[in-house]
């Protein structure tokens, strides 16, 4: 049975006699505060449940995600090298046996010299499609990925400037040291770069080869006017334009040359004995007709060469750079082993260790790449599953948790509605005890006191 709750209200006169007492009841009140409170209770109970739940779903979501991270930190190594590798043999054409020999010996190579396999695998896709020989792929290879770890030169590019002299200069796959050195020393007496000359010598190159400028010579005009009649880029520009005239000569140049006595033409070079003899004797020809004519040597020399950026080259090496000129020559011819110094310097380093030690982590652990390159699909789609299944159930104890929560919050608004009636009922029983106190005030005119 439900215990009733009772409010009074006693009416007293000023001596402290009660003149009436009235009594309110309201009844189910105690119930609704006791389901109230269970319910919280209940709610609480569950809402402990779940927090724990969460705690063990969180920990085994670190769990699959460690796992999930572990198996694709195995497979990351193993797929970049093994798609460069698959790369490099759209130009290797190997199968089977011959293709793990093949990538075994960049994994070879990536134990001494401190760049990335994959970066390897790609300078070899460079090397087979720049038309080195198979029996030269992987000499010229090493020899190259030294130059550039010494020369601070991308792989490739390195490649492709080494690949190019030696075809433009006829020169036999073994002598790409022999070049690289000269690219170094070139860089290090001139105000230039492995890399830059890389970009700028194959513009060049067959030109010069063509007119019979040596190779030290053609490096030489860029370790001398590097820096002072203009950088890389701009003196392959000056030097592509004295080639060319000399290549093409004008009509202009034909008849200057006509009147001087002397030739001008692609064979000129190859009959002075190479570049430096052919500027010597050209500007002593030059002078001495400028004395013969009154005519200005600038203007002859313009006659010849025709154009602006030819002329400015020619006045370095004709010049105050004349004697530097003739020294960066011979420096080129004494260039042996510039490029190994250079490489035992830079493959020393902190970093360069450190990418040789992790080389040899990863072709150690190839196996376990290989595993988990193929489990990582299978992997993944085991944890992003096991996750949303996780992910469901915890959902499910959330929502069991808000509806208990939502019932617990609807006997409270009853309780409440409860107790608004209360209230009402009080309410009302005070308009009926101020009628019975109105009355009495009528009836005995007396200071009274009103007392709960």
């Amino acid at each position: 049975m439900a215990k009733a709750v009772e409010f009074q209200i006693k009416i007293k006169s000023g001596d402290g006699s009660v003149l009436k007492n009235l009594t309110v009841e309201a009844t189910g009140l105690d119930e609704a505060l006791e389901k109230v409170g269970e319910t919280a209770r209940s709610t609480g109970s569950q809402l402990k449940e779940m927090a724990a739940k969460s705690m063990i779903f969180e920990g085994a979501m670190r769990s699959v995600e460690t796992l999930r991270d572990m198996v694709g930190g195995l497979a990351a190594p193993f797929n970049s090298f093994e798609t460069a590798m698959r790369s490099a043999n759209t130009m290797a054409g190997k199968s089977g046996e011959e293709f793990d020999a093949l990538s075994d010996k960049i994994v070879g190579l990536s134990k001494n010299i401190p760049l990335a396999r994959e970066e390897l695998a790609n300078g070899l896709y460079q090397t087979i499609s720049n038309g080195v020989p198979e029996d030269n792929w992987i000499s010229f290879l090493e020899q190259s990925s030294k130059a550039a770890v010494g020369g601070l030169a991308d792989l490739s590019q390195t490649v492709t400037v080494t690949s190019t002299l030696i075809k433009n200069y006829g020169l036999s796959w073994d002598q790409a040291g022999t070049i690289q050195d000269k690219i170094q020393m070139t860089a290090k007496n001139g105000v230039t770069s492995f890399e830059q000359l890389g970009q700028a010598l194959p513009r060049v190159s067959g030109s010069a080869s063509q007119l019979g400028v040596s190779m030290d010579e053609l490096m030489a005009v860029f370790a001398t006017t590097t820096g002072v009649t203009g950088n890389t880029a701009e003196v392959s520009t000056q030097l592509a334009a004295v080639l060319n005239a000399l290549i093409k000569p004008s009509a202009e140049a034909t008849q200057a040359a006509e009147a001087m006595g002397i030739g001008f033409n692609a064979a000129s070079v190859q009959a002075a004995g190479g570049l430096e003899n052919f500027l010597l004797g050209l500007d002593a020809s030059i002078q001495e007709y400028s004395a013969k004519t009154g005519q200005l040597s600038e203007t002859i020399y313009g006659q010849l060469f025709g154009s602006a950026e030819a002329l400015r080259l020619l006045g370095s090496l004709t010049g105050e750079q004349k004697d530097k000129f003739s020294e960066n020559i011979g420096a080129m011819a004494d260039s042996a082993g510039t490029i190994e110094e250079a490489f035992n310097e830079m493959s020393s380093t902190g970093d360069s260790v450190g990418q040789m030690l992790k080389n040899q982590v990863q072709s150690m652990l190839d196996w376990a790449g290989s595993l988990a390159s193929t489990s990582a699909p299978y992997m993944e789609m085991i944890a992003n599953t096991g996750l949303a299944l996780m992910s469901m159930a915890q959902l499910k104890g959330g929502l069991v948790a808000v509806v208990s929560g939502l019932r617990a919050v609807k006997i409270a608004t009853l309780a409440q509605a409860a107790a608004s009636k209360i209230a009402v009922l009080a309410s009302n029983a005070w308009k009926i005890a101020q009628i019975a106190l109105n009355f009495v005030l009528s009836a005995n005119p007396i200071g009274i006191v009103i007392m709960q």
